[in-house]
């Protein structure tokens, strides 16, 4: 078992150090176009624990809102989906269980009902009237949204960074369709304490404001994809979601949204790849020019 991990480490070691993988070309390109809008239907499976979460993660029983951050050791293990490392992971969840125990109640966020419901106020108007429908439609294209909650804790504080993540899928037909997940974190990290005090009411005003923002660009994203330009790389330093301490990252610019940067983060491996929408001075954004 302890040889197979260390392949895994080793095979995975090049990705890492190269932080970006070679361009996957259209990642936001939508499926061949269908004759009518594309459906929208919310999964009610959650993240998977093997490809959309890093090991040691912590979930709040009965919910889409996992716990993150505090994880120790396996640093490769908290970029990628859990991959081995097994009883490392188990003692991270463990201490993420320890962190929350008492107020796990206060950190339930029915994010799948908030986002059906979202989505239905967004769709009342006529921006996205035509491009989508919460009807399947025979032979038509289908996007299948998974939401969840990533509470990420900041490396050695009680501080917690609540992020919001809608996991997308586009079928049309026999093409299943590329997954883009896009993640919101809006403020800073705010105690834990202040999070869960009268029943969680402040983490809730925070994660819907949040699902707000990631619900529209989604909606713009999958209905008119933002242009992916494979030269137009950012270099990032901050927090990103799951991780509590500041990690250096390429990205891809995508533009804006409001006063929003979206960063694409590439290479599906990687937990927190996708549209990341950051909120200004969220991160430490460079251009990179070329030489």
């Amino acid at each position: 078992m302890k040889r197979i991990v260390l392949l895994a480490i080793v095979v995975s070691a090049p990705a890492l150090m190269a932080q970006t993988a070679a361009p996957q070309g259209p990642a936001g390109a939508a499926p061949a176009p269908s004759t009518g809008p594309t459906a929208i239907v919310f999964s009610e499976k959650g993240a998977n624990g093997m490809s959309d979460l890093p090991m040691g993660v912590h979930r709040i029983p009965d919910s889409d809102v996992v716990v993150s951050g505090y994880q120790g050791g396996g640093g490769i293990g908290m970029l990628f989906g859990v991959v081995g490392l097994l009883v490392q992971s188990s003692i991270n969840a463990d201490t993420g269980t320890g962190k929350v125990r008492n107020v796990e109640d206060d950190l339930r966020f029915d994010v799948r009902a908030k986002a059906i419901d979202m989505t239905n106020t967004v769709m009342a108007g006529d921006k996205f009237r035509t491009a989508f429908t919460l009807t399947p439609q025979p032979g038509g294209s289908t996007m299948t949204v998974t939401p969840y909650v990533v509470l990420t804790f900041v490396k050695k504080t009680d501080n917690v960074r609540p992020y919001i993540v809608l996991k997308t899928k586009v079928a049309t037909g026999g093409d299943s369709g590329k997954t883009i997940k896009y993640f919101c974190c809006e403020g800073k990290a705010l105690p834990l304490a202040s999070l869960t005090e009268n029943n969680g009411a402040r983490l809730k005003e925070v994660l819907t404001a949040e699902l707000d923002t990631a619900v529209n660009v989604m909606l713009l994203d999958r209905s008119q994809p933002f242009p992916r330009n494979d030269e137009a790389k950012l270099d990032t330093n901050g927090l990103l979601p799951f991780m509590g301490k500041p990690l250096k990252w390429r990205g891809f610019d995508l533009g804006s949204y409001n006063d929003y940067k979206l960063v694409e983060f590439r290479g599906g491996m990687f937990v927190f790849s996708g549209v990341n929408i950051i909120e200004p001075e969220g991160l430490e954004i460079t251009p990179v020019v070329k030489k």
